[in-house]
Parts: C-alpha cells; sequence; structure tokens
C-alpha cells in the first residue's frame, strides 16, 4: 500500500497504510471511516463525501493534512 492510506477488500476487510501510525489520531479517524463509507457507497461521487461529512465534518482538515505531510510519513 505504497500510495495508498487504506482500501476495502472483497471479503469485507480494511487495510490500513502501516505507515498511517505516524499521523495524528484524528487523520487516523478520518481514514477509517472513510474506507467504512465505501462499504456503503463505492467511488467518490458527491452521495460519498456527503455521508462522509455526515459522519466527519471536518474531513477536509484530514485531506489537508495528508496533502501537507504524506510525503514525510513515507
Amino acid at each position: 500500500m505504497k500510495g495508498r492510506w487504506g482500501g476495502i477488500t472483497k471479503h469485507a476487510g480494511i487495510n490500513l497504510n502501516s505507515n498511517l501510525i505516524k499521523a495524528p489520531e484524528d487523520v487516523i479517524d478520518y481514514i477509517i471511516i472513510h474506507e467504512l463509507c465505501h462499504f456503503k457507497i463505492k467511488g467518490h461521487s458527491h452521495h460519498f463525501w456527503e455521508l462522509l461529512k455526515s459522519y466527519y465534518p471536518r474531513y477536509e482538515d484530514a485531506v489537508k493534512w495528508l496533502d501537507t505531510n504524506s510525503s514525510a510519513m513515507v
């Protein structure tokens, strides 16, 4: 999982990048909630982002943190 922070498996599991342990807890929460939302909605449609926002309203902060810091975590 070099290029991804998480993913769901075909057997209803979630894989997480081991480098995620270096991220703040709220960013880890975001990744887990992001992947859980994929069990309901595949892809990244506006419906997906609305669902994610309903569970994690400040998800954009986590996305920005990852954009800024992900290169230092790998």
